[in-house]
């Protein structure tokens, strides 16, 4: 049985102990998952079961906030469509503050982005923070609304989805956090490797310079010198070749 119908079928909407439930066990799904996207998906698929509501997760891609997942009954193929710039999820997304629409009127003046408009919703930013700077990092929002039956959400769904929202920013960012260290690293090996092949390159001249020097010299004082530089370059170009060899070993 998968994890989200083992959730769907243990707990009940209007369960208070279910809830708190609910949270413990996303909580564990985040932390003991290395897929995100799959992470996500189950919970969504949990929201719109457990709360009988429609959502789904717009997320930061450059410049562009982009629908990648969802859950309940939608009037289009939702992936990949482009957040409208001007609408009240890129508003809230920007602001970093948690919104729950529960007049249509709320959504005047703003852009809409799907073909069939919902005014009526909650909109929970995403964000981490980043552990060197401290600075929040924006991920992009959880959406939730009732569809066209278009019934507000109950303040206590909206404070239960914001700790969702945190639990979703928690297993997003380790994520992104993780792609920026991997990155990190690969670009420190390289710059590694490429220091590496520059300094072989300089103590193979000095070697060949100092061997030549020992064979032509006739001051026995110069040649004993420059014997001993060769056998010194030697050592650097062993010690050299074990760092080469340790740095292209599979992790």
């Amino acid at each position: 049985m998968s994890e989200t119908a083992r959730l769907k079928g243990r707990k009940t909407k209007g369960d208070a102990g279910g809830r708190f439930l609910d949270v413990l066990e996303t909580a564990r799904l985040l932390g003991a998952s290395n897929v995100p996207e799959k992470v996500v998906e189950n919970v969504l698929a949990h929201l719109c079961e457990r709360l009988g509501k429609r959502a789904r997760c717009v997320l930061l891609e450059g410049d562009d906030l982009k629908l990648r997942f969802w859950a309940g009954a939608h009037t289009c193929p939702l992936e990949g469509i482009k957040v409208a710039n001007g609408s009240v999820v890129w508003d809230a997304v920007r602001r970093g503050a948690a919104l729950n629409l529960t007049d249509a009127g709320q959504t005047n003046g703003y852009a809409h982005s799907l073909p069939q408009p919902i005014g009526i919703k909650s909109v929970i930013p995403l964000a981490y923070v980043d552990p060197l700077t401290g600075q929040p990092k924006k991920l992009g929002a959880l959406v939730v609304d009732s569809g066209q039956a278009g019934e507000p959400i109950p303040e206590e769904d909206f404070e239960y989805l914001q700790v969702i929202g945190e639990l979703i920013s928690a297993i997003l960012g380790r994520a992104e956090l993780i792609r920026q260290l991997t990155t990190t690293c690969r670009r420190q090996e390289a710059i590694l490797m490429e220091t590496a092949h520059n300094f072989r390159n300089s103590i193979v001249v000095i070697g060949g310079f100092a061997h030549r020097v020992a064979q032509l010299a006739r001051d026995t004082a110069l040649a004993d010198k420059a014997t001993h530089l060769y056998e010194e370059v030697k050592t650097l170009e062993g010690h050299l070749a074990a760092f080469e060899k340790y740095m292209s070993l599979e992790p």
